[in-house]
């Protein structure tokens, strides 16, 4: 069938599709998933304290960031360090990325033998340091070397291996090519709908997903524009994915994945939770890696964190400048109470 507009196609998938509930579990080859909702890879985002966050506000699967297949290849100390897993993040897709088939298998053995439920592949990345090595997006272009990559993968790692594409790289591809991925033994397909010359720009374009839901025999997780339940349901609903992925919206909002199982709106938490929860962050954080590193890497989490609450720049620049997480907990706490004292009180 040819949709002659989108519209009109999510106006049929509405009228005539029964989409199973967000919150039911589903399969993965034979891994079993508590639920429809993953937490997507994020690269310099998805540590184990991130995931650990995401699993405790209900993803049903959380990812690690892009893992370097040669970096595991070549025992780099930092890449070893993130095949490190805990249970309590359970289950948890390790991602990888590379271009060559024996390395990748090598890799995937190793994601398996570290307690890996899923490996997932990366062929979707557009950043122009990972496709200028082949891999990436750029495997979209070299169908017959991706077809290869997934079955030395899904030889070594005892685990049923994903792969997250993009619709192509300048024109639509993903059909053909993850019946390819499909056909070599992936066991599921992770679609963001937006070419790789698109970066994050324009929205994402899920009569794509639905074209890859009808035409696969394995499931397909859509990911794109997921930043609320009524999205989440819309999608699942209208394209007929088994599941939905959310990425840089659960970003300083973690509730959203509760929010989304529950089928409830997402306006944020008061300030005191926000607090609370970004507390418990830090301090996994600092188990994870240590505290001056963790002190460096939440200085990009304070703005998502307090983004509703509409901080002013000088506030911005001291938690930018902030030599430890108490001396940031201290000027949140002065900025909020001046605020209490003035006419514009802290949203709650």
């Amino acid at each position: 069938m040819v949709w002659s507009t989108t519209s009109a196609m999510w106006e049929y998938c509405t009228m005539t599709s029964i989409s199973p509930h967000i919150s039911s579990s589903f399969r993965l080859g034979a891994l079993e998933l508590p639920n429809r909702l993953a937490q997507a890879p994020m690269a310099g985002i998805s540590t184990r304290a991130f995931r650990l966050q995401a699993r405790r506000h209900g993803a049903g699967l959380c990812c690690t960031e892009m893992v370097s297949s040669y970096g595991l290849h070549y025992n780099n100390r930092r890449t070893a360090a993130m095949l490190e897993l805990t249970p309590a993040e359970q289950p948890v897709a390790v991602q990888l990325f590379g271009n060559h088939p024996d390395i990748m298998a090598e890799a995937a053995a190793a994601a398996g033998a570290a307690g890996a439920a899923v490996v997932d592949i990366n062929m979707g990345c557009p950043v122009r340091k990972v496709v200028k090595t082949g891999a990436g997006v750029a495997l979209m272009d070299e169908p017959e070397l991706a077809e290869r990559i997934v079955a030395a993968a899904v030889a070594t790692a005892s685990r049923p291996v994903t792969v997250k594409i993009r619709s192509g790289t300048r024109s639509q591809s993903a059909d053909s090519f993850a019946k390819r991925m499909a056909a070599a033994g992936a066991a599921a397909v992770c679609i963001h709908p937006r070419l790789a010359v698109q970066g994050r720009k324009g929205k994402a374009d899920h009569e794509v997903t639905a074209g890859l839901a009808a035409a696969l025999e394995v499931p397909v997780i859509a990911s794109g524009d997921i930043d609320s339940a009524a999205s989440a349901a819309a999608v699942m609903g209208r394209t007929g994915c088994a599941a939905v992925m959310v990425g840089r919206a659960c970003l300083g909002n973690p509730w959203l994945f509760g929010d989304i199982l529950a089928g409830e709106g997402s306006g944020g938490r008061p300030l005191g939770e926000t607090l609370a929860e970004m507390e418990h962050f830090y301090h996994d954080l600092e188990g994870e890696m240590g505290e001056e590193r963790a002190v460096r890497f939440m200085r990009k989490f304070y703005g998502w964190y307090l983004a509703r609450f509409r901080p002013g720049e000088a506030l911005r620049d001291g938690l930018r400048r902030a030599d430890g997480f108490a001396e940031a907990l201290g000027l949140i706490s002065a900025w909020a109470g001046a605020r209490d004292e003035g006419s514009d009180a802290v949203p709650e």
